[in-house]
């Protein structure tokens, strides 16, 4: 809490000017995509001195992308509620949509699971494109929409939940031109009526409000790069693997040409893309004049987040942390200083009867999150050879043990009955291959539905061999419990420490 109150001091003596115009910005915004009144209320919360945010983003993912965007929207609305509590101050949760991003292949799919929730499958929606458009400009193509509409409903188990499920996804997606649109209007009718506000990274009143970081960027780059640069040198000889590229040409800033989002690269005191070049003057006053044609990157998304926004503290993944450990010294040079970074809380849903499974196979759930390809191996190495195998050779061995000085005997007595006590002996020893071989199928049998029923664990809990939030969507959660599963998610007691937890459905 000291250090809480140690930002909120600073934020306290650095007042954003632009509270009206982020204000009138996220209004305008969240208005267009429909988000709940309760959520209006943060925004003219946002416009009084001394209301902060709790912020975190994500791509827009096809609808809504991993569970973990589910979480970390979930953990935005629950810090904000504590910390305002804790401290007796206004803090709204933020959720930063990157619209700019570039990287398609990233969002353009979901997973669910097949063949009796046995087998991870993954399906694409086609997102016409050419080109490095950012998302925010990809259209939602209505015959492309529908192709993957009918194939995910094709495979989601008909539910009681099931028609209201699709209703909200095709509401959202009717009033939608592109995927971005999309993924904002799943969001807000999730979380707009527990007051989670959404910005999209490349809306025009954005833009138009990061036009001094824009210019100071492009001002100090060298400063900029070298900052960066020292740092990573500090994290390699630390022994940690680096996150970010630093060969020292990097602008930090992406350039539209066209609907292309293009590196910038700074060599000498020209500015160049693959498309052209410019001279440092002439890009400062295309950001004065034109700052749409710009775009933030890793490292100076940050500094846009920290200018915008007053911000008490940012909720991000692991991968998303290892970045900020950049970028104290680019803050200070900036004028700035780092928020609280949290890590976003990080779930595992467990079903009732994954949950059983996990009982039948005594499989302690901690285990099953930590090491379940190991204790896979041990327990598919116990499945060998049936547990009589050696009983069975002990009595082969002992019936020819006993039976084959009978058969000299009987030869002896009657040679024409040697043949028949040998056939009768053979027959006995049939006799209990007959029961084995019998046992081995009834044993293989029971072991088929041991993997299948194994199968169906690893595909819950650990699916392509990491955590569940990692690939599974919401969507087949929310077709069994319904869209109030959210809302139970929302009011969870979940912990804000940065340890995995189990939610029992």
């Amino acid at each position: 809490m000291e250090s809480y109150r140690k930002r909120l001091e600073w934020l306290q003596n650095n007042e954003i000017p632009h509270r009206d115009k982020l204000a009138d910005g996220l209004l305008a915004y969240n208005q267009a995509i429909g988000n709940h009144q309760r959520a209006m209320e943060g925004i003219e919360k946002l416009r009084k001195q001394g209301t902060m945010v709790v912020i975190g983003g994500q791509q827009a993912g096809v609808l809504t992308g991993p569970l973990y965007t589910i979480y970390k929207a979930v953990h935005l609305i629950q810090a904000a509620r504590q910390l305002s509590a804790q401290l007796n101050a206004e803090v709204v949760p933020v959720f930063w949509i990157a619209g700019e991003d570039h990287d398609i292949d990233e969002i353009d799919h979901t997973f669910w699971l097949t063949d009796q929730e046995t087998k991870l499958h993954k399906e694409k929606i086609s997102l016409p494109r050419t080109g490095r458009p950012s998302a925010s400009s990809v259209p939602l193509g209505r015959a492309e929409y529908e192709a993957f509409m009918e194939k995910l409903f094709a495979n989601l188990t008909e539910t009681e939940e099931t028609a209201a499920i699709r209703r909200w996804v095709e509401e959202a997606a009717a009033s939608s031109k592109t995927v971005v649109d999309w993924f904002a209007r799943l969001m807000t009718s999730l979380f707009g009526k527990h007051g989670l506000i959404l910005v999209e990274s490349s809306l025009p009143f954005v833009r138009e409000l990061e036009k001094p970081v824009f210019t100071q960027v492009l001002q100090r780059n060298e400063e900029l790069s070298a900052l960066v640069a020292d740092a990573a040198g500090r994290l390699e000889s630390a022994g940690y693997p680096l996150q970010l590229e630093v060969g020292g040409q990097e602008a930090n800033l992406f350039l539209y040409e066209g609907k292309d989002r293009l590196q910038l690269l700074r060599h000498g005191d020209r500015f160049v893309t693959r498309r052209g070049t410019y001279t440092r003057e002439e890009m400062i006053e295309l950001a004065e004049t034109d700052p749409c044609r710009f775009s933030s990157n890793v490292v100076t998304r940050s500094l846009m987040q920290e200018h915008l926004f007053p911000t008490l503290a940012f909720v991000a993944g692991a991968g998303e942390i290892a970045y900020w450990a950049y970028f104290k010294e680019v803050f200070a040079a900036f004028g700035k200083q780092l928020p609280i970074v949290l890590p976003r809380v990080s779930v595992t849903l467990v079903e009732g009867a994954i949950a059983r499974l996990l009982k039948d196979f005594d499989l302690p759930i901690d285990k099953a999150l930590a090491s379940f390809a190991a204790w896979k191996e041990e327990w598919e190495a116990s499945r060998g050879a049936h547990p009589l195998t050696d009983r069975f050779q002990h009595v082969r061995d002992a019936m020819q043990e006993l039976y084959q000085p009978l058969v000299s005997e009987v030869a002896l007595l009657e040679p024409g009955m040697e043949q028949l006590a040998e056939k009768n002996a053979a027959r006995l020893l049939e006799q209990v291959d007959f029961l084995e071989r019998r046992l081995v199928l009834a044993l293989e049998q029971r072991e088929d539905i041991g993997k299948r029923r194994l199968w169906r664990l690893e595909a819950a809990l650990n699916p392509a061999g990491g955590l569940q939030e990692r690939k599974l969507s919401i969507i087949p959660f929310v077709n069994k419990y319904g869209l109030s599963l959210v809302d139970r998610l929302v009011e969870a007691p979940l912990v804000h420490d940065g340890s995995h937890q189990v939610v029992y459905l």
